[in-house]
């Protein structure tokens, strides 16, 4: 069985140089651009998909890569990846390093960005699984990670962009449910923590959705295969080498067929109790059954809550 998401938002829990409480910019304040002023003449007129909803804002890496102290959100993103970090020949790499501190990139922002600043990771060698960043919604208590009510949101929107066209996305919601750090005896005694052992029943296999999955031929669509079906919306997505926006809708989500396990009690997405979200890049799996690590250079950037 793969494993591409097997390790999504395990015992990672160190921020990457986060400030829970500094000020932030909304997202989308200004074009960055140029641009014209608003029918006031006060203000630059911000592109037309760009959110300018500061309640609704994750994080916009204006000033740090901490989350936006709004609804009780504060965190910061963190980094992680599969073991070829110690165990790889040669080892892998991951920027910044899984456990570090790391200022954003205040060279390079979308076109809503102002003043510019973006969070930038880079990944070489993760053969696998892959690598990934995430955040925590809300802070742990003890080590166990505590749940945000997501429930007045449909989704996230992120914007992104990478030095190469990326393949093997995803973007996952761990919840109470489906992540080890969590605890969801509390809702229901019948339920233990998951765990991180792929093919085991209770193993974590969180609630997420895959870009590209299913295109077999770059037709945008017409040549997709069974596995398109999981996530059709998205066979389209692509992180490439301009920053587009990509929106995920929680109702969209599904566990990973290739990564099996403990699901909520609902079979589906505990928007109520969500943990954190995670973007992975994962390694590539080739017909004859070895895996290729899938390096990647990746820039994120006002990342949104999508109120419904």
């Amino acid at each position: 069985m793969k494993t591409s998401s097997s390790h999504l938002l395990r015992d990672a829990f160190a921020g990457i140089a986060f400030a829970s409480v500094s000020m932030f910019v909304a997202a989308c304040s200004s074009s960055g651009s140029g641009g014209g002023k608003d029918a006031a003449g006060d203000g630059p007129v911000l592109p037309a998909n760009c959110i300018n909803s500061p309640d609704d804002l994750i994080a916009d890496f204006s000033v740090d890569n901490g989350l936006a102290p709004k609804d009780g959100r504060m965190g910061g993103f963190y980094t992680y990846g599969d073991p070829s970090e110690t165990s790889g020949t040669p080892l892998a790499v991951l920027v910044p390093a899984e456990g570090s501190t790391a200022p954003n990139d205040s060279t390079v922002g979308n076109a809503c960005s102002s003043p510019l600043g973006s969070l930038h990771v880079q990944a070489t060698g993760f053969k696998i699984w892959g690598a990934a960043t995430g955040t925590n919604f809300v802070p742990l208590t003890g080590s166990t990670k505590g749940t945000y009510d997501a429930t007045k949101y449909k989704g996230i929107s992120f914007w992104a962009k990478a030095t190469a066209p990326l393949t093997g996305v995803q973007v996952s919601f761990p919840d109470v449910w489906t992540d080890a750090a969590a605890n969801p005896t509390p809702l229901d005694p019948s339920y233990d923590p998951c765990v991180y052992v792929s093919g085991a029943n209770n193993n974590c296999s969180p609630y997420l959705v895959k870009f590209g999955q299913g295109q077999t031929n770059g037709d945008g669509g017409a040549g997709m295969d069974a596995a398109a079906l999981d996530f059709p919306t998205y066979v389209g997505y692509q992180i490439d080498t301009t920053w587009k926006r990509f929106d995920v809708l929680f109702a969209d989500t599904r566990q990973d067929k290739d990564n099996g396990g403990q699901g909520s009690p609902s079979l589906m997405l505990d928007v109520a109790h969500l943990t954190s979200m995670a973007i992975q890049v994962n390694a590539i799996y080739n017909p004859d059954g070895t895996v290729t690590a899938n390096d990647f250079s990746l820039w994120l950037d006002d990342i949104n809550f999508l109120a419904k």
